[in-house]
């Protein structure tokens, strides 16, 4: 059982002796003249507060921790106020002791107000001076060989700060050392202070129970039903016989959890057997194995739109997942099936995809077929993520515009290699607050022709005011293809500006040049960058204004000084329990002829 008061011992035993006694005897005079002003006292009366003498990084502490300067009720009698100010006085003096002011002390008087005023409470502080720790000793009540004696050992620096805080950090630090080197068992009993009162100077002393020192031994699974307990157990981030690692333990715990298949994953470690191997306890409970969801959205270009999806977890007991997912609106129509599987020994999962599409935009109608596969491995605490895959697709296209193709019908066959590098540390996938997200991706092509894109995006946001009342977020994304000319490259490999998810306030693939007939031409690259301010005016309701902007060009690389197209707007954001409704309304800067006077947008989800 782990003990986190601080014991305050003064070494000098006869000085602590004299001032119990000097303690008793001001106890004696003082009550009678208490008994007094009790007797006297027969109404209520408000009073005032001042502390004195505090040090200054102590007096916000004591007026949070004083009943009497919260103010939160009167008092009947003088008699009540005194007992009142004890108490304070008794708070007082464990915060300075916690603060590292051993010798400091805290005292009050109480004088009557003058024809019936408030009564006057005026704490007076000696905060003495502010010791510091000059030794740290390590005690322990059990015997084993090779644990740490010293702070050094576990390699902790100090700068001798004597509060309670910093020596709880220390204390607790050197426990996860023993964690993490061996010692699952290791508890902490107590600690205390030893002062020099003269010196102003004071040694801790750190008291635990170490346990025997482990090794590592098996995983015991328990609560496994439809998952091999073979993959749990190759799952784990130790290997056998090696010291025990808290840390290793840990990372375990958080690699079960994150494969998606437990609602409960508790791991620790069980007694050291007789050869010094500790099993390690894995107790899951299992999540439900399918889910079905949908979702919707609407826009004036694009008309409404939805989608719904099957989700089947671990399916052959080592937490493979299979999505299949049907998508639908106006201008495109898709059905994918996705699998995945944890790689252990990668640290990262193998995925497999094949998807069909049907699209039929003002710029091409094209139905496309994909197979994919490939590996990933996330890096950093799991906010910096690799992928690398290789795909096949075939597409089918009809061109309408006679200004980008001599030919009408158009079938491509592609071999590809997409490489992808994400940091993502957002900490929410509907409605981010913390962190951001950059990506970049690489895509070599070969087949019917040889290029390769790559992309690059960015996105985050920024907090202002009370309770994040105010929110600042931006976007960019930048694209480029090398290799091909505008006119061999396939229509349904260029990049369009325009819609919800680009530049809003122009209708789908519209914010870029256009043919004779209206039609999108789009580019070999592209520039997109969007501001967004949104302010909470009520708990779950947010106003936002916007500003996005967005150009594609003929050149291989994105050009800055090729023309822009703005779109500006405002909407409203409704936090449902899942997840942010958005109501947007835009429009076109400079409005074309072809161009519709404004776009509205709903969906779920902020836009970024």
């Amino acid at each position: 059982m782990s003990e986190t008061m601080l014991r305050f011992q003064p070494r000098n035993h006869r000085r602590l002796r004299t001032l119990r006694r000097l303690a008793a005897a001001l106890a004696l005079t003082a009550a009678a003249p208490l008994a007094a002003s009790a007797a006297q006292d027969e109404a209520g009366a408000s009073f005032e507060t001042t502390i004195e003498g505090a040090p200054e990084d102590l007096r916000d502490k004591l007026d949070l921790i004083s009943e009497l300067v919260k103010a939160n009720r009167d008092y009947a009698t003088t008699a009540a106020l005194r007992r009142a100010a004890r108490r304070d006085v008794d708070a007082f003096n464990n915060a300075l002791q916690a603060a590292g002011y051993y010798a400091g002390a805290a005292d009050f008087e109480v004088t009557t107000g003058e024809d019936g005023g408030p009564a006057n409470v005026v704490f007076t502080i000696t905060p003495g001076a502010l010791f510091r720790v000059t030794g740290y000793n390590i005690l322990y009540q059990d015997d084993a060989e090779g644990r740490p004696q010293t702070l050094e050992d576990a390699g902790i620096k100090t700068q001798g700060e004597a509060d309670g805080a910093s020596l709880r950090d220390q204390q607790e630090r050197f426990l996860t050392y023993l964690w993490n080197n061996g010692y699952p068992g290791a508890e902490i009993i107590t600690r205390r202070v030893l002062a020099e009162f003269e010196k102003a100077e004071a040694e801790a002393v750190f008291v635990f129970v170490s346990g025997p020192r482990a090794r590592f031994g098996k995983p015991r699974i328990e609560g496994a039903e439809n998952t091999d307990p073979t993959f749990i157990a190759r799952l784990k981030t130790w290997e056998e016989g090696e010291d025990f690692d808290r840390a290793k333990m840990t990372a375990y715990t958080d690699r079960l959890r994150k494969t998606g298949i437990f609602s409960s994953v508790q791991v620790r470690a069980g007694q050291p057997e007789a050869d010094g191997t500790a099993p390690i306890i894995v107790e899951l409970q299992e999540r439900k194995r399918r889910t079905i969801g949908l979702g919707v959205s609407y826009s004036t270009s694009e008309g409404p739109g939805g989608r719904i999806f099957f989700e089947h977890r671990n399916v052959f007991g080592n937490a493979e997942n299979i999505r299949v997912e049907l998508k639908g609106s106006k201008i495109e129509q898709s059905a994918s099936v996705t699998g995945t599987r944890p790689w252990p020994k990668l640290g990262g999962e193998a995925f497999a995809n094949a998807a069909f599409s049907n699209e039929t935009t003002d710029a091409f109608d094209a139905r496309s077929f994909e197979v994919s596969g490939g590996v990933s491995k996330k890096w950093l605490k799991d906010r910096l993520e690799t992928r690398g895959a290789v795909a096949f697709e075939t597409s089918r296209i009809r061109n309408f515009s006679t200004d980008a193709r001599t030919f009408q019908d158009e079938r491509n066959y592609f071999v590809s290699t997409p490489l992808s590098v994400i940091w993502d540390s957002e900490d929410d996938l509907l409605n981010p607050m913390k962190g951001f997200r950059a990506s970049w991706n690489v895509t070599p092509y070969a087949g019917s022709d040889y290029f390769t894109q790559s992309e690059i995006g960015a996105r985050g946001r920024v907090h202002f005011g009370e309770n994040d009342v105010v929110t600042l977020a931006a976007r960019m994304a930048l694209g480029a293809t090398i290799g091909s000319s505008f006119t061999d490259l396939p229509l349904n490999k260029r990049y369009y500006a325009g819609g919800g998810g680009s530049v809003r306030g122009y209708s789908y693939q519209e914010a870029g040049p256009l043919d004779a007939d209206g039609d999108p031409l789009g580019g070999r690259s592209k520039i997109e960058g969007a501001f967004e301010t949104r302010v909470k005016v009520m708990n779950n309701l947010q106003v936002a204004a916007f500003v996005d902007a967005g150009s594609v060009s003929t050149k291989s690389i994105p050009s800055f000084t090729d023309e822009y197209f703005v779109g500006y707007g405002g909407g409203l954001r409704y936090f449902s329990p899942i997840g942010p409704i958005r109501v947007d309304a835009a429009f076109p800067l400079d409005k074309r002829d072809s161009d519709s006077a404004f776009q509205i947008y709903i969906a779920l989800g902020q836009p970024f």
